[in-house]
């Protein structure tokens, strides 16, 4: 498999429970006024599948560098996403 398929596979496993962190950030929905639904464990749980891809990747030091890179852009993204839009003030 090549290194750039095995990468993108390993980004797009790493991607939905990376979403899910980002949904139930508990500093963001206390932030709005709401209460975070998730659990401690539930958290822990999905940062460990977020980083499990990597153990898959050990052996190939590129497809790791590609995934560790792209989970990075999916993390900001998801944070620009979900971030609070900025209220402008009208003149």
């Amino acid at each position: 498999m090549s290194t750039e398929l095995l990468a993108g596979l390993a980004i797009a496993f790493s991607a939905m429970p990376l979403l899910l962190l980002a949904i139930r950030d508990p500093k963001r929905l206390r932030s709005r006024r709401q209460r975070s639904q998730a659990t401690v464990l539930e958290r822990r749980c999905l940062a460990i599948a977020v980083a499990l891809p990597l153990v898959f990747l050990l052996g190939n030091a590129a497809a790791a560098l590609i995934w560790l890179s792209g989970v990075f852009v999916t993390g900001w993204f998801c944070a620009l996403w979900l971030a609070t839009p900025a209220h402008s003030e009208s003149q």
